[in-house]
């Protein structure tokens, strides 16, 4: 029964369904078959959202929006082309850090895209540089948002697998940086190869000018992270104080229109509605697994190919970024969260590595396609084929892969952080 329920959900996915049918459909139909009464799935869809901690994804969702409409992101490019726009390749330097900064304030993958791709795409056409090689980095920069503290999809696997949020945006800053340096060294690697152009020589004063101008902006990952940190604020909270921020920033550089902030709240509303139905059917799902011990079946069908804690990670990691190539982050968390954290802790790796790297590996498929959010986002504002994007992104996806492997043969990358700031 179990075997059918997945098959169709998959079939429906292929087929381009709606998430929230190919998530809902077959649950109804299962509770059909069983002869089960279809109140259990209200029941266990309010179970799911009954979560303080899911008011986080809203906030940081319209924080991020916010930042786009009222021109933070220019703000951010600016002082990055003061600081690193001088040397060779200086241009995917700049996308990189820019993307780095607006991650720690976003938290989304799909509104660092659009927000840093409506830039640099533009900026790489007047500089000489190959349009795809600017949708490239800017689409692999992208992975920075739900890696780099706040993390949306980080706040949705710690309510589905009951993991500290807390420390699981901690644990990925390292992780968050390694990545940024891997983008830098392969930006450096194909600046030289192609020769690309210089762009004028560094200025101490240009610099002080963009930072000054910066300022407020670079601020506001340090409130989010120090508020957390210092136990100011909750997650949860944290969300709410960086819209608020946003806002005020908004109104100091006076560009605050009151009809853009309603729109934006509006559009987020319908978002946050359609990610929280996915969310709630995926509480019924999750009971439907357990019901029918999937996660044993699962463990014992891996357990048996391989048994060292790091060949079970891989295993495991390689499912995520199959599955990611089809599916969204959001909904690969709901889905396959329940059914691999009881062999985590049978395999004895650490809740908040195996958090870190799955996130990871999901935000690899937000850039593939067929099903790449990110993808579709900067081949829109670059107006560029999807498919020169993608073959354009190889090389860095590559090299995102290899340092994903070093993290999981050295867990604390991840876990010492957590531990040294706040304990055991």
């Amino acid at each position: 029964m179990i075997w059918g329920f997945i098959a169709t959900m998959l079939v429906l996915i292929l087929l381009r369904a709606p998430i929230a049918v190919a998530l809902g459909v077959p649950a109804l139909g299962w509770l059909f078959l069983n002869d089960i009464s279809l109140g259990i799935s209200t029941q266990r869809m309010y179970g799911m959202l009954n979560n303080s901690v899911l008011l986080a994804v809203p906030m940081f969702l319209l924080a991020g929006r916010l930042m786009n409409l009222l021109g933070v992101t220019e703000r951010i490019f600016d002082f990055a082309m003061a600081l690193v726009g001088h040397i060779r390749g200086g241009l995917g330097h700049v996308v990189v850090i820019t993307s780095m900064i607006f991650s720690a304030m976003s938290g989304s993958a799909a509104a660092d895209s659009v927000g840093v791709g409506t830039i640099t795409v533009k900026a790489a056409r007047t500089r000489g540089y190959d349009p795809e090689f600017a949708a490239a980095i800017t689409l692999s920069a992208s992975t920075l948002a739900p890696v780099i503290p706040p993390s949306i999809i980080m706040i949705i696997y710690g309510a589905t697998a009951n993991v500290s949020i807390g420390r699981m945006f901690i644990g990925g800053i390292v992780p968050g940086l390694i990545f940024a340096a891997i983008l830098l060294i392969a930006v450096s690697l194909i600046a030289y190869r192609r020769q690309y152009p210089l762009a004028g020589n560094f200025s101490l004063q240009r610099l002080w000018h963009t930072f000054r101008s910066a300022f407020l902006v670079l601020m506001t990952p340090v409130i989010i992270i120090g508020g957390i940190f210092f136990g100011i604020f909750t997650p949860t909270e944290a969300a709410t104080a960086a819209v608020l921020y946003v806002l005020l920033l908004g109104l100091w550089y006076r560009t605050l229109t009151w009809k853009a902030v309603y729109r934006e709240f509006v559009t987020t509303g319908s978002t946050v509605g359609v990610l929280m139905l996915v969310v709630a059917i995926s509480g019924l799902d999750a009971w439907i697994f357990t019901r029918e011990q999937l996660p044993l079946l699962f463990m014992d069908g891996v357990s048996g190919l391989v048994s060292e804690p790091w060949a079970v990670a891989l295993v495991l990691l390689a499912v995520i970024l199959v599955l990611g190539m089809f599916m969204d982050a959001t909904p690969i968390i709901l889905m396959v969260a329940p059914v691999m954290m009881p062999m985590v802790n049978a395999a004895g790796l650490d809740p908040i590595h195996f958090g870190v790297l799955f996130c990871m590996t999901c935000v690899l498929g937000l850039i593939t396609p067929p099903v790449g959010i990110a993808l579709y986002g900067v081949a829109m504002v670059s107006r560029l084929p999807m498919e020169r994007v993608f073959w354009a992104t190889i090389p860095f996806f590559l090299a995102l892969v290899a340092g994903l492997i070093v993290i999981v043969f050295f867990p604390s990358i991840v876990t010492f952080a957590p531990t040294a700031l706040m304990g055991n």
